[in-house]
């Protein structure tokens, strides 16, 4: 019969539960300490590391804001920043083939899409080959052992 395997959350609620009178009476202990010698405080590691990592959050945070402070504006005439860019889609339907572009927002993952020549769903995202055989084309690309590949001359797609 195997072996269940331990609940590693019970377990931990267990020890917590047993050390937690071990852990308040020491705390008590480091507290009366810490009021009779105050710099024990700055001592403790813990502690120490805390306000360096403050200290370096609000130095980080100020140099940030003195940077923004310092960039110019933008142009009166300028755009704003663009949220969407174009891809090149071709069908991988062997007999279609068709490139086209669509336009939709940074990071669309949404593939395969309706080709808009024969109507089915398998527009790809497409990539320029630029061997020597296909000098530029757009093709759909053929994955080979993790690696995109092109389909017409076999050359390793950026």
């Amino acid at each position: 019969m195997a072996q269940e395997r331990p609940n590693r959350l019970a377990e931990f609620v267990m020890l917590l539960r047993k050390n937690v009178p071990l852990l308040r009476e020491q705390l008590e202990v480091w507290a009366s300490e810490i009021r009779e010698h105050p710099r024990l405080l700055w001592e403790t590691t813990a502690i120490r590391y805390t306000v360096y990592a403050g200290g370096g959050l609000l130095a980080a945070w100020l140099l940030t804001l003195f940077v923004g402070f310092l960039t110019p504006p933008p142009p009166a005439g300028a755009k704003s920043t663009a949220t969407t860019a174009d891809y090149h889609v071709i069908c991988s339907d062997p007999s279609c083939a068709y490139h086209f572009v669509i336009k939709r927002e940074f990071g669309f993952t949404g593939f395969p899409i309706e080709c808009p020549k024969c109507k089915k769903p398998t527009g790809i995202s497409a990539r320029r080959c630029n061997s020597a055989t296909c000098q530029g084309r757009w093709v759909a690309p053929v994955e080979v052992d993790g690696v995109k590949n092109c389909p017409i001359c076999g050359a390793a797609l950026d």
